[in-house]
């Protein structure tokens, strides 16, 4: 069984109590489109909310710029991209247009991430009823560099000292890339050591991401393959696993 050593905070919607909506609807919300891509030749482009429920909603929006350190994902407040309008009150079946901007140009050799937020903002709470659930979904933003675009999947792999394997995955390109899941083969017999557990993640240009798999009792094989289900396609790679030091 795989555990992650991070922990990715805002994969596309995040539910404010705790939880995780689905995609790009939380609750009575929906979003549409679910990723967009600006270049140096497409400096803007809107997004529709829509209020799927039988009463009012008070969203409010947020952009950030979305870095990753160690494989964490960072956030900070950034002016490179405005978004309009900061709030709006959606009736019941109505449809918000909400409009971003790019305000500066494209980096020359890599991508650039930033997440746009819509938050629900609850009413006050009734006691009688009671505590309403705040939902939050976050839509990356994407600006390509103005040099080819390369997402460059990679694994490798380490024994620790306590017997356990670590994989590291890999993103040597300069946009980002997506991995929705992954097992691990020995490459000798064929047999199935793990799988991963903790779902999807995207992995930004130049960035990493470790794994830990606690290996079947005896097994002292030296080379692995990696089957990956990613947004491009499937990819298997031949990884050498060396020796404990």
């Amino acid at each position: 069984m795989f555990t992650s050593s991070v922990v990715l905070r805002f994969m596309m919607g995040a539910v404010l109590a705790g939880g995780i909506a689905a995609g790009a609807q939380a609750g009575s919300l929906t979003v549409n489109p679910v990723i967009v891509t600006l270049d140096d030749k497409t400096h803007s482009a809107a997004l529709t909310v829509k209020n799927e429920g039988d009463e009012a909603r008070v969203i409010q929006t947020e952009l950030v710029r979305w870095t990753q350190k160690d494989g964490a994902d960072l956030q900070s407040p950034t002016r490179d991209i405005l978004v309009n309008p900061p709030m709006a009150t959606l009736q019941p079946g109505q449809t918000q247009t909400v409009r971003i901007g790019l305000k500066r140009g494209a980096d020359n050799a890599q991508e650039l991430a930033y997440r746009l937020f819509v938050t629900e903002v609850p009413p006050p709470s009734d006691f009688s009823t009671g505590l309403r659930i705040a939902l939050r979904l976050g839509i990356p933003v994407y600006v390509l560099p103005r040099a080819k675009q390369s997402a460059k999947l990679g694994w490798q792999a380490a024994r620790s000292q306590n017997g356990k394997l670590l994989l590291t995955v890999l993103n040597d390109g300069n946009c980002h890339l997506r991995v929705n899941s992954f097992k691990i083969i020995d490459a000798g017999t064929g047999r199935a050591l793990g799988a991963s557990k903790s779902g999807s993640f995207t992995l930004l240009a130049g960035q990493a991401r470790q794994y830990s798999l606690a290996l079947p009792a005896g097994w002292t094989g030296r080379q692995l393959n990696v089957l990956a289900d990613t947004a491009d396609g499937p990819a298997e790679t031949r990884v050498e696993v060396p020796p404990a030091s």
